[in-house]
């Protein structure tokens, strides 16, 4: 079974703590972000499964991450998680390329739900690993090449 790592987008401490817990008691590792800026570097640096964001951001909006995954790792799935969601926010994740959109409060049974349909898309055959760098994306198309 594939050992999966799943970034947490949220600047509330409190947020990322209680997926962390509730994450690492179902066995998958995180790791944590306070802003899209932390984001972008955990992605660079590491094989991300599945990706939870928040909409409102220090540095910006939640959507932005989830077009730039869709963009550079489209077999990253990502969930918004936001108390700030309403259905034009929904809808406009959903289209940027989130898979799920819920609202904060959280309740713990539905985060399970969310992250066990998130792990069956991320273990599709299709959904390769990699990370956010451009040069990764530039050498397997170079090395397909030769």
């Amino acid at each position: 079974m594939t050992r999966h790592l799943i970034l947490i987008v949220d600047d509330e401490p409190d947020i990322c703590e209680l997926l962390e817990l509730t994450l690492n008691r179902m066995d998958i590792d995180t790791l944590s972000a306070g802003d899209l800026k932390s984001a972008y570097k955990i992605l660079n640096e590491n094989n991300i499964s599945i990706c939870l964001t928040d909409i409102r951001l220090p540095d910006g909006n939640g959507i932005k991450l989830v077009k730039k995954i869709q963009q550079q790792a489209s077999h990253i799935p990502v969930a918004m998680i936001s108390a700030h969601g309403n259905m034009d926010t929904a809808i406009e994740a959903l289209k940027a390329g989130a898979f799920d959109f819920v609202s904060k409060p959280l309740e713990l049974a539905e985060l399970r739900n969310l992250v066990n349909a998130a792990i069956k898309l991320a273990d599709k055959p299709q959904n390769s690993p990699q990370n956010l760098r451009p040069e990764t994306t530039r050498e397997a198309e170079t090395k397909k090449g030769q």
